[in-house]
């Protein structure tokens, strides 16, 4: 029995290295730049064989590096519970995306690979109560669609996120920097005008 506790080891060992070695290439140059199981191999110091015989094929092997990676970041994402100001709300939401790093990159590839989990926006009924109750203090914007409002800031939060290091690059503006600057312009952006008299929060 020893043997095959030991067998049963190397298995899980081999797994992790061909794993974290996708997940170098994922971070270096882009699931899109043609990952393929020899490059794979060749990174984690075993044979192709050893890959195909443990994940199959490439997509197996990226959405196993990538739900273990998920597992091992075990990000949480929290909804602020007092009352806020949208454009508050929704700076925040930014800034806790960007803490996370890695996290949502790594989602968004098994979104867009057919996976439904983990949610891409696991509160999200926990905030659309809480929008509507600011909505009802008067610190959401006058809408007649939550949901949408939602989805709205949801879309320039997660696209800003992702492409970050894009539109730095394309404005010439240091990344760090221009973090600070959008998470301003959304609080700008998604602040309702207050009625006259009403005190801010």
């Amino acid at each position: 029995m020893p043997g095959k506790s030991a067998a049963g080891q190397d298995q899980v060992d081999t797994a992790a290295k061909v794993e974290e070695a996708v997940l170098d290439m994922i971070q270096e140059q882009g699931v899109l730049n043609g990952i393929n199981l020899n490059d794979v191999a060749k990174a984690a110091g075993v044979s192709r064989t050893l890959v195909y015989h443990h994940f199959g094929s490439r997509r197996a092997l990226l959405r196993s590096a990538i739900k273990h990676e998920l597992n091992r970041q075990q990000v949480e994402t929290k909804t602020p519970t007092e009352p806020m100001r949208l454009g508050a709300r929704v700076a925040h939401g930014l800034r806790s995306l960007l803490a996370s790093g890695f996290y949502l990159r790594l989602t968004t590839l098994l979104h867009l690979d057919g996976s439904t989990a983990p949610r891409l926006m696991p509160n999200a009924e926990t905030t659309l109560l809480r929008l509507e109750r600011d909505h009802a203090l008067g610190l959401v914007p006058e809408t007649d669609d939550l949901p949408a409002l939602h989805a709205s800031y949801a879309a320039a939060v997660y696209g800003y996120a992702l492409f970050r290091e894009i539109f730095a690059r394309d404005l010439g503006i240091d990344v760090e920097e221009l973090d600070v600057r959008v998470a301003a312009q959304l609080e700008k952006l998604y602040d309702p005008v207050l009625p006259e008299g009403r005190p801010e929060t």
